[in-house]
């Protein structure tokens, strides 16, 4: 029966090719919809490559270093990243980290390109998953000597010298010399914290270890925080709390506190930031409302085009029902004709999600990210939207179908509108 069902419906998709397009359509669209926004939140919250322990990850991307008569707000010094964060002892791993765009040259040359630089130290290689190319990270060794060693990407590798086999070569960067230890596959700006064309131990930057502002506060380095699971957030936050008390202590007139820092993962893609928490219910109202807007305009058309296919069908029903079929099994083939319809147009819109995805990505993602398949591809996202949209079409099209079930086979025949 079921697959007389099924030929019945391409059947009627080529008999009626107008409103079959249009259903399709409609949950093409839909799909696509529900996608585009899941995917933003996604590659903001999902685990992938070299971001691959999201999950576990705090971050302290804010500092105010306050006194009685000013409030400075900005990043850490690294002293304060010593003492009140390196000295945890509840996290896996601690890192502290500071940004910069800069040129980088080849000795005799001097170019003019500016590439992003991450001064950093080793543990960053631990709560980052890079896939090295050529060589390794820099060491512990390499960053309490203040070694210039540094970490490349490929890109930057091709750019200067035309290959990624660069192990040992020297490169310039701000009037200093550094030799490349290792190259890593080049990352995308969608994973933010681990992006960069070029690591270095933040040792050899003199500038940002001076700690002469607010009592040796202020600084330029953030920190991301790993844990070896979830539930010790809370934790790591006590202990935080702790240590920054203890650290104040030693203070005459300045006081540093981390405002709601540290945030997790979730915290990031619903937009908080260093100094500002994202509130969940307002994130989940606007973010939900944004879903309804997107959904409602090709799902009145839907209920529309279903409600109109189902109405001119009343002979055919009639037909069927002289011949002995029950209103269950109308309302079955119903069932089985909008499905059809709904899994073409999950099909179409699961591929048109991702080229909207990729055509907006500057406008949607505030930034022009490479996007991969390990940052996009969770079947459980289509899943879910594939029967969201799925439930959608079978609330517009079953309810005209029982009420056609219900009609009497003289009724039906008539063809009157129900």
């Amino acid at each position: 029966m079921l697959k007389i069902y099924i030929k019945q419906a391409f059947q009627l998709c080529k008999e009626n090719p107008l409103v079959s397009t249009i259903s399709i359509i409609g949950s093409a669209i839909s799909i696509a919809m529900i996608m585009v926004v899941v995917l933003v939140f996604q590659i903001r919250y999902a685990n992938f490559p070299p971001e691959d322990k999201r999950d576990r990850m705090m971050y302290v991307s804010g500092t105010v270093a306050a006194s009685q008569d000013e409030t400075n707000r900005g990043y850490m010094s690294v002293e304060v990243v010593k003492e009140c964060f390196y000295a945890l002892q509840t996290p896996e791993a601690v890192s502290a980290y500071n940004k910069m765009l800069r040129p980088v040259s080849l000795p005799g040359k001097r170019l003019y390109k500016e590439y992003s630089i991450s001064l950093t130290d080793p543990a960053f290689w631990k709560i980052f998953s890079f896939r090295f190319v050529e060589g390794k990270p820099f060491t512990e060794a390499d960053f309490q000597s203040g070694i210039r060693t540094a970490v490349v990407s490929e890109e930057l590798a091709r750019d200067l010298f035309g290959t990624t086999a660069v192990v040992g070569e020297t490169i310039i960067s701000d009037f200093l010399t550094f030799t490349i230890c290792g190259v890593v596959r080049d990352v995308s700006l969608a994973a933010s914290d681990a992006y960069a064309h070029m690591w270095i131990p933040y040792t050899t930057d003199e500038s940002g270890l001076q700690t002469s502002k607010h009592e040796g506060i202020s600084g330029v380095f953030r920190v991301n925080i790993l844990a070896h699971k979830q539930k010790d957030f809370n934790a790591i936050r006590e202990e935080l709390t702790k240590k920054t008390a203890q650290y104040n202590e030693t203070k005459k007139n300045y006081t540093v506190n981390f405002l709601q820092n540290p945030i997790t993962r979730l915290d990031v893609a619903m937009g908080s930031h260093g100094f500002k928490k994202a509130n969940a219910m307002d994130f989940m109202l606007s973010t939900g409302g944004i879903l309804l807007f997107l959904i409602l305009i090709p799902a009145f058309n839907l209920t529309g085009v279903a409600q109109s296919s189902v109405q001119q069908r009343h002979a055919e029903v009639g037909v069927r029902k002289a011949f002995g079929a029950t209103g269950g099994k109308i309302i079955h083939q119903v069932i089985y004709e909008n499905l059809i319809t709904t899994l073409t147009g999950g099909v179409i819109g699961f591929f048109l999600s991702f080229l909207l995805l990729y055509l907006c990505r500057s406008f949607l993602l505030d930034s022009s990210p490479a996007l991969n398949t390990s940052m996009l591809f969770k079947p459980f996202t289509f899943v879910v939207a594939l029967l969201f949209v799925l439930l959608l079409n079978l609330l517009s099209a079953i309810i005209p179908a029982v009420r056609i079930s219900r009609l009497s086979t003289v009724d039906a025949l008539r063809d009157d509108t129900v």
